[in-house]
């Protein structure tokens, strides 16, 4: 969990900072959340979430800050989906365009080390391929928050199947990387986790036998 807490407040730096830098353009405002953006339901839901979970002096003081610490992960794995209804159910209901409306204009910049990871791994640097990996990273999150076992692999949510916690814990390790080298070398040099891999965790069924 140490080594995930790490990574989500990187990630939401990183993709707060994009953000802002796009509503400045489009609405003169670094307030993101404010800026009339074209958000899906969904994500204006858990934005206002958010703001109804702040105090009234977070609302008065460094609000952006507050606001953008109370967002969950998914909150930002679900940027880098396709984008869902907007007005849902009403006569000029819309869709959002995340690939184009957010991606294209700055949030690929959230990820500077992706185009070259994608190409050592010889596949094409992608939104989907960002998504892949902060997917991984997301469930291995919510799994362990839970206190649900791991040794028997991660399921990935919508995806009917299971991963190792090895390559869980290598997507820890990803995400690190496509964002920003020095996490990355700080995670290689003090997660726990690669010392505990080695030790090989198996099920308690298996210790049972």
């Amino acid at each position: 969990m140490g080594d995930i807490a790490i990574l989500e407040v990187a990630l939401r730096n990183h993709m707060d900072q994009q953000l802002s830098i796009i509503a400045l353009e489009q609405a003169n405002t670094k307030d993101w959340y404010m800026a009339g953006l074209r958000f899906d339901d969904r994500t204006q839901r858990q934005i206002r979430e958010a703001w109804g979970h702040l105090t009234i002096q977070q609302k008065k003081r460094h609000t952006h800050g507050h606001l953008v610490a109370a967002l969950t992960f998914g909150f930002w794995r679900k940027l880098l989906e396709n984008g869902g209804a907007i007005r849902a159910h009403w006569p000029d209901e819309d869709s959002a365009d995340y690939e184009n409306d957010f991606w294209r204009k700055g949030i690929v910049k959230a990820f500077p080390g992706g185009r070259r990871h994608a190409l050592d791994a010889n596949a094409k640097w992608t939104r989907n391929y960002a998504l892949a990996i902060v997917k991984t990273v997301h469930a291995l999150r919510n799994r362990v928050a839970h206190h649900e076992p791991l040794v028997n692999g991660i399921p990935l949510p919508g995806e009917n199947r299971r991963i190792a916690l090895a390559e869980a814990v290598q997507a820890c390790f990803d995400l690190a990387m496509i964002m920003d080298r020095d996490p990355y070398a700080w995670l290689m040099d003090n997660s726990k986790m690669k010392f505990v891999l080695e030790y090989e965790p198996q099920s308690l069924a298996a210790f049972s036998q």
